[in-house]
């Protein structure tokens, strides 16, 4: 009785992809100088436009299968959504932490 590879990398992935979330939600907590601020506006902010042209793009999708197929359309899953949205305001956190040295 082996340990299963899969289910450990699962885990693995599962246990980073909640560090990227603590990580947001601690950094949009912490309180700064002006500096600080402006890296978490923008941040958050590039953040929330990619994350409203994604749930548009799902709804067009969910629209257009609906129509064409006839398939029923499935709700968005709430994990999936915190967990991209986070990798997408951490990676605008660290592009302008970098460019105005936080």
């Amino acid at each position: 009785m082996g340990i299963d590879f899969e289910l450990v990398l699962a885990v693995f992935i599962l246990a980073g992809l909640l560090a990227v979330n603590v990580v947001m939600f601690i950094s949009l907590g912490k309180q700064g100088d002006e500096r600080r601020r402006l890296i978490i506006e923008k941040a958050s902010a590039g953040t929330f436009a990619v994350i409203v042209v994604y749930i548009l793009f799902c709804v067009i999708e969910g629209l257009y299968h609906s129509v064409t197929k006839g398939v029923s359309v499935e709700g968005m899953n709430p994990f999936i959504t915190l967990t991209v949205s986070s990798i997408i305001y951490l990676a605008h956190l660290l592009y302008y932490r970098r460019k105005y040295g936080d």
